[in-house]
């Protein structure tokens, strides 16, 4: 059924139950019902009245005030919704109520903390679909792409392939380098109807590691389009048009990106690199030190800013970054960049176009892509 024929049913549903009420107001199967159809008929604000109206007629109704929950949440009113989830949670182990707490929480971004409320779940079993859609969301967030495809892959039949849970466990694929099995979540989420944002990403950045720009910017041109808050959608067109050597476009695409996801370290380093090719070498410091401020145990971080300081002449200092990037990185491509830098070995493009393709062609960037594509388009200008 269409999305707008279910909210017209629920809506005719309401009516029918607030028709009831009307001649027995503190009914709570009734308010219970009427909460949940408002819901479902996009209703926030009339839910939310439902919700009150049941809560002040039954005030030990625990099953009720899950409800008023569910209509803070819907109402996006988090703090209230986790306060009141978490006491709730506190006297009833349900997984439900677990989710509420942990998705007020999600909405707020406090992904560490939404974690916790559902460690008793960590396997994934017993949540509700929506549940376990979450905590592979939040595992991935946390650090953790490798284990939240290891649930969403477990629990993945118990889901009947529910296009959310598939389109987040593609993303988390694709973080973890197992594009293979990103493409056939992303491609298996967007078999249906649905549209997920996740999965358009996850297929707009395999689209761009194969060099298809126009799929790519198709695919994540739509995901702007219905969430423009989607900031690694913005980060891999940025990405796009940096192979397009459209950086204009490039950086603001970036910078939009790093808005929604200042964290992001391989966005930092697509602005890093992007201002570096448009010959704002303190714009390309800013962005790769910055990055280090975010995590200095990441090697292409410091190996951005070696490149940086290389080709400002900056020798010492450079030679300090390259030493610490092969140090955490012995195959780190912006340090063997920076050396080929000091080395002269980048003043003959065609010298350097073998000697980048040689270094660089087995390993790969933050979409796939390897570095030595990215430079091949600058160099041969």
């Amino acid at each position: 059924m269409h999305q707008d024929d279910t909210r017209q049913a629920a809506l005719r549903q309401l009516e029918r139950t607030e028709s009831y009420l009307a001649s027995d107001p503190g009914n709570p199967h009734l308010l219970a019902a009427a909460v949940d159809q408002a819901l479902a008929a996009g209703l926030p604000d009339r839910a939310a009245a439902h919700a009150q109206a049941a809560v002040a007629a039954h005030p030990d109704d625990d099953f009720l005030a899950a409800r008023q929950g569910n209509a803070l949440l819907a109402q996006r009113r988090y703090p209230e919704a986790a306060a009141l989830f978490d006491t709730l949670a506190a006297r009833h182990a349900d997984p439900a109520l677990a989710y509420g707490a942990a998705y007020a929480r999600y909405c707020q971004g406090q992904h560490a903390d939404a974690l916790a409320r559902l460690q008793a779940y960590a396997d994934g079993a017993g949540l509700p679909p929506q549940g376990v859609t979450l905590l592979v969301r939040l595992l991935h967030l946390t650090g953790t792409p490798e284990q939240a495809l290891e649930v969403a892959l477990r629990q993945r039949a118990r889901s009947a392939d529910d296009p959310a849970l598939l389109a987040a466990a593609s993303l988390a694929a694709l973080d973890s380098n197992d594009l293979e099995q990103a493409q056939t979540l992303a491609d298996a989420a967007l078999a249906g109807p649905a549209r997920p944002a996740e999965a358009l990403v996850t297929a707009g950045s395999l689209a761009l590691a194969r060099m298809d720009s126009a799929a790519a910017d198709t695919l994540l041109n739509e995901v702007v389009a219905a969430r423009p808050e989607e900031g690694r959608a913005w980060s891999a067109l940025g990405m796009a048009s940096l192979l397009r050597r459209d950086l204009d476009a490039a950086r603001r695409q970036l910078e939009t990106a790093l808005r929604f996801m200042p964290g992001h370290i391989g966005t930092w380093h697509s602005m890093g690199w992007c201002r570096l090719f448009a010959g704002d070498r303190d714009g390309a410091r800013a962005a790769f030190e910055q990055a280090l401020e975010l995590d200095r145990n990441f090697g292409e971080s410091h190996g951005g800013l070696a490149v940086v300081l290389a080709l400002a002449g900056e020798r010492e200092e450079a030679e300090r970054a390259i030493d610490r990037a092969l140090r955490l990185d012995p195959q780190g491509l912006a340090a063997r960049y920076a050396q080929m830098v000091l080395a002269g070995q980048t003043e003959d493009p065609e010298r350097f176009r073998q000697l980048a393709r040689r270094l660089m062609r087995t390993r790969q960037g933050a979409f796939g892509q390897s570095l030595s594509d990215l430079m091949d388009v600058y160099v041969s200008r």
